[in-house]
């Protein structure tokens, strides 16, 4: 049986005026979860609150 653990990031922009950056840093910090095996499964519009899982190993 498959099992999951599941966070919550605060995904919230970092000031700028400049959207391309505020994209940029989404992207970044998207990819580095993913690179540690977590898939974002939720985010709001303003992504603060945003939830990811990622399958663990079902040692029994």
């Amino acid at each position: 049986m498959k099992k999951y653990e599941y966070m919550t990031v605060d995904l919230s922009a970092e000031p700028s005026f400049n959207v391309h950056i505020k994209l940029d840093r989404y992207i970044e910090k998207l990819n580095e979860y993913g690179k540690q095996g977590w898939r974002l499964i939720s985010g709001m519009d303003d992504w603060k609150y945003s939830i990811f899982e990622r399958e663990i190993d079902d040692e029994e």
